[in-house]
């Protein structure tokens, strides 16, 4: 009960303080669950191998942010992106509404191959640069992204449903042919949000010339950025016009590498940043240079995944994560038994949130479905309700790696990622949920 109880206390400590913006994530992700393992009367000794256990599950994708960060913004100030962007802006002009809806359908693509960090990494750079040329809040791009990536990730090789068909003992093939309507439905629905998305920017005077709101923000914005803005001479040594096609065919490459080889994440960007620096930059020193304009984003962010995985060691090793899961199914009404699917798809954000996915799927959803099961609930019925809700809780889990390389690709905080699309991301949850239990895949 006690480690229940104080994981509780943890998680919504760390969720309130990152939300309120009250300490950098660092901190937070470091003291609190030290202390929280302390209450729990772990020794010194046993919190460093939670320690430890923890980083070794973060330290890959610090690493691939590392690389990844400098590669894409020494490619953004070379100006590869910047025929596209001009294209694009030009066909867009002030129709808002096709930036947000061609950004879904390209994170729709990109995701394919079920890997959310890829996904980011694709779509995040190469649409970034026509948010900001039209005065378009970065978050709403990574708003979508995420609305993409929750009905992509029900493919048969995405995460989530590997993990319930190990659950119910079922072949993943079978649960995804039974999701397919599903994902149809869930297109649909992206293409709504993603033009609802560019309407409520648009509202907010986005464009070419700012009004209104827009306006207003990006005055702020400027202000606030003066200091990571690059100098005049920056920007001229950083110039490779003559080099875009080279450095086009290299980035398609590193794609290629991410989506289609099993290389590391960040094995593929290490090669991609070697080559472009030999390449573009003929001297030491320049190569220097290069690599010092980014340095400090490039590290700011690794050094939060480092220390969020003090917070998973303790989470998951302490055995915190399973006590929680405990309690949850413990404080549901024995009236509601019989609904117990409908209320875990409900809350299947803001509990995946909490728990995270592993966690999720082989700690509560086994204990739910023992307890549905005493309820009349079937397990097949407690399973699709809880992973189609999840599922929208990818991108606003605020432990979870892939949260902080979104905000890290994106140049948002993590109070901006959590306030403003976690509740827009639950409420498609909403959607999704009916559109299952309309085409059956669970029943009341």
């Amino acid at each position: 009960m006690l480690l229940g109880i104080v994981g509780f206390a943890m998680v919504i400590l760390i969720v309130a303080a990152l939300i309120r913006g009250k300490s950098n994530p660092v901190p937070l992700f470091v003291l609190v669950p030290v202390v929280a393992a302390l209450i729990c009367g772990f020794g010194p000794s046993q919190i460093f191998k939670f320690v430890t256990a923890g980083v070794a599950k973060t330290w890959s994708t610090a690493v691939l942010f590392i690389f990844s960060i400098v590669y894409f913004s020494m490619m953004g100030d070379m100006g590869l992106f910047d025929p596209m962007v001009n294209w694009l802006v030009k066909k867009a002009g002030t129709n808002i509404m096709m930036v947000t809806i061609a950004t879904a359908c390209i994170a729709v693509i990109s995701h394919l191959d079920g890997a959310l960090a890829s996904t980011l990494l694709i779509t995040i750079p190469a649409m970034l640069p026509i948010y900001k040329k039209l005065h378009m809040r970065p978050v709403v791009l990574v708003c979508i992204i995420g609305a993409a990536m929750s009905i992509m990730n029900l493919l048969p090789w995405g995460g989530p449903v590997a993990r319930t068909g190990v659950v119910l003992n079922a072949d993943v093939n079978a649960l995804w042919q039974q999701l397919i309507p599903l994902q149809g439905v869930g297109l649909v629905i992206l293409m709504i949000f993603a033009g609802y998305m560019g309407l409520m920017e648009k509202r907010r005077g986005a464009g070419l010339n700012p009004t209104g709101d827009a306006a207003r923000l990006s005055s702020d914005e400027d202000e606030e950025s003066q200091d990571d803005t690059l100098s005049s001479d920056d920007v001229e040594f950083m110039k490779r016009p003559k080099m875009i096609w080279f450095n086009g065919i290299l980035t398609l490459f590193v794609i290629g590498l991410l989506c289609f080889t099993k290389i590391p994440l960040y094995g593929a960007f290490m090669f991609g940043l070697a080559v472009a620096l030999v390449v573009n930059f003929h001297s030491a020193k320049d190569q220097a240079r290069a690599i010092k304009m980014h340095a400090a984003t490039a590290l700011t962010m690794p050094m939060i995944l480092l220390a969020s995985g003090v917070f998973l060691g303790v989470l998951d090793k302490s055995g915190m994560m399973k006590a929680m899961a405990t309690m949850l199914i413990n404080i549901v009404p024995t009236a509601l038994g019989p609904h117990l699917q409908d209320v875990f798809g409900f809350f299947a954000v803001p509990i995946g949130m909490m728990l995270g996915t592993d966690s999720y799927f082989f700690g509560l959803m086994p204990l739910a479905i023992k307890v549905g099961e005493q309820f009349g609930v079937d397990p097949h019925n407690m399973a699709m309700a809880m992973l189609i809700g999840k599922n929208y809780g990818v991108m606003v889990t605020p432990h979870a790696a892939t949260t902080f390389l979104a905000c890290g690709l994106a140049g948002i905080s993590i109070k901006e990622l959590l306030k403003f699309c976690t509740p827009r991301l639950w409420v498609l949850s909403w959607f999704s949920l009916l559109g299952g239990l309309m085409l059956g895949l669970f029943h009341l």
